[in-house]
């Protein structure tokens, strides 16, 4: 036999070998997906089948031979014992003569598998989607690209994607997953730079805890300021990738925005993305812009979408940044509340300190406004929370779990919320940092901020990611890989960090940045948040009553001489003449 001979027929064999592993064949009529690395097939079964032995209807296809395990021959039923999420199940199979290793491993989170040419730009390919419940694999077209910035190396074997759905005719076709909001834009986050993988889904569900509304809540009470999501494990092609979230995206239904009008081209929500930090970002300088671009000083549009109307309108935007820049603190503290949504801020501002979150004090934040055509006042939204909590924005070299990213760090030390003009004139004004730590204790108080439950979050979630073998399987694919630069990927020892990290954290806010006694008004005798002739009223009863408590002896002391006289009265006459 001739060399070239042999050459033909080894790869009629691989050829066989792939044709079978591509999945030709079904368990209780699913089809495994299999990963074209290391040929091994996985498919979605309930929960309640693991830990539990099960005998599964099975049908190969015709061009495949003997089938057998552990020596028995497989026809048309494959018993399992005691299915579990970390096992590799092996048995063999004939094909053009010779016998293959097959290796077939079970999850019980939903299988996604995308289909067609991925790169930066929108190309039209398929999503296949196996959920536990269901027998049959959901087939759908679709628009896939990569998404975010620094995540985008064609190198990397993890990234994140755009998904927008499509019908028979291209048009867009709105889907619903897993009882979330119906729409065509969805986003697949692979958390490439997170060694922990759900630092984005655990602070994404901390913010929905603290009930956050925004100032239009009593309209749309459905309104949400944040993205909710549901792991799956997933597929490039023929290539497995790990376990992500599959998150709804952020956008103008997301937030319930006024829509655009278009019988009169009259403009009502408006939606910007902070891509990068920049003067407009951090609300420090005013610029001149243009209506016919969709971005704006590192502000990318996000709705109405240019394709749709132009020119734009950036005006309650720039107005905004320009009031925040340029009013005297009188102004601004009378006000700030016609343009910012300050309840909003006030807990966005506990929750990026709680996660010392550096990457989002001026990127990666979402402005939008209701109805501009009737009230300017800006709200936001929370997006991208992956470099949180000890971790952070790139692995490479030292920065991978870095003095930067220690829980015993300000936040203003260590990102550009020194910087953020926004949030540095609010917190110069008394009444408003006096909210922000009432709020933080508040949490506290409440154990929403408490380490411990703080760290069962993520103890949940890694509880049930090991259970389904998907923290096994990410580790073994991703174990010194060029997305982690060349670092052993284990989660063990990262929830181990994370926890430590997150007591830490807790202890530090407690003593430093938003310790108790750092919190009154001076002149706020009533304790109501603000100084007025109330104050002065209680401060004249404080002079005339011989029985006080400790606490209200304190406030009333206003010029802070140790006692309590009518010299305080005039220091908070002064106090009201110099903020009014």
């Amino acid at each position: 036999m001739t060399i070239m001979k042999l050459r033909l027929i080894c790869i009629l064999s691989v050829l066989c070998c792939v044709q079978w592993m591509s999945a030709q064949f079904t368990l209780d009529g699913k089809r495994p997906f299999y990963n074209r690395n290391d040929y091994i097939l996985l498919v979605s079964l309930p929960e309640d089948m693991f830990g539990k032995s099960h005998t599964f209807r099975f049908a190969a296809d015709d061009s495949i031979g003997w089938v057998g395990m552990d020596g028995y021959h497989i026809t048309d039923r494959l018993w399992i014992p005691k299915i579990s999420g970390d096992t590799v199940y092996t048995f063999l199979y004939r094909c053009n003569g010779s016998y293959w290793p097959a290796k077939l491993r079970f999850t019980h989170l939903p299988v996604v598998k995308l289909v067609g040419k991925i790169d930066e730009d929108y190309h039209v390919g398929e999503v296949l989607m196996q959920v536990p419940e269901d027998t049959i694999t959901r087939r759908m077209k679709a628009k896939i690209k990569w998404a975010g910035s620094s995540t985008n190396r064609p190198w990397y074997k993890k990234h994140n994607y755009h998904i927008k759905f499509l019908d028979d005719t291209l048009g867009k076709m709105e889907v619903s997953f897993n009882g979330l909001r119906k729409d065509n834009h969805w986003r697949l986050n692979g958390n490439v730079i997170d060694m922990g993988r759900i630092r984005n889904k655990v602070s994404n569900e901390l913010w929905v805890d603290m009930e956050n509304k925004p100032y239009y809540a009593d309209v749309q009470p459905n309104a949400r300021s944040y993205v909710r999501s549901f792991f799956v494990e997933y597929y490039d092609n023929d290539n497995y990738r790990g376990f992500c979230d599959f998150s709804e995206y952020m956008d103008r239904k997301q937030l319930k925005l006024k829509k655009y009008d278009d019988a009169v081209g009259e403009f009502h929500g408006m939606l910007w993305k902070a891509k990068e930090a920049t003067w407009q970002t951090l609300f420090a300088a005013d610029s001149t812009y243009s209506n016919l671009e969709e971005n704006w000083g590192e502000f990318e549009l996000e709705y109405p979408n240019l394709e749709d109307v132009s020119p734009t309108d950036y005006h309650i935007l720039s107005d905004a940044i320009e009031f925040v820049q340029n009013s005297d603190d009188a102004t601004f503290r009378q006000h700030v509340g016609e343009y910012f949504d300050l309840p909003v801020l006030v807990d966005y501002y506990v929750f990026i300190n709680v996660l010392l979150a550096s990457d989002n004090t001026a990127k990666n934040i979402i402005w939008g406004c209701y109805d501009g055509a009737v009230d300017k006042k800006l709200t936001l939204a929370v997006w991208d929370l992956d470099a949180v909590m000890g971790q952070n924005w790139t692995n490479v070299d030292g920065y991978y779990h870095s003095p930067s990213v220690a829980p015993e760090n300000e936040l203003t030390d260590v990102s550009e919320l020194a910087g953020n003009r926004l949030f540095g004139r609010l917190m110069e004004w008394p009444v408003f940092r006096k909210q922000v730590n009432d709020r933080y204790w508040q949490l506290r108080d409440n154990d929403l901020l408490n380490p411990d439950s703080l760290i069962q979050r993520f103890f949940t979630h890694y509880e049930f990611l090991s259970h389904t073998g998907a923290l096994s399987r990410e580790e073994l694919m991703f174990d010194r890989s060029t997305d982690l630069s060349g670092r052993n990927l284990d989660f063990d020892s990262e929830f181990q960090y994370v926890g430590d990290w997150i007591r830490r954290r807790i202890t530090y806010l407690d003593e430093n940045t938003f310790k108790k006694e750092a919190v009154a008004i001076r002149g706020d005798v009533n304790d109501d948040n603000e100084v007025n002739v109330n104050d002065i009223a209680l401060l004249v009863d404080v002079l005339l009553s011989s029985t006080v408590d400790d606490d209200l002896l304190q406030r009333a002391d206003v010029d802070q001489d140790g006692e309590v006289s009518v010299g305080d009265i005039s220091t908070i006459i002064d106090i009201i003449l110099t903020t009014t």
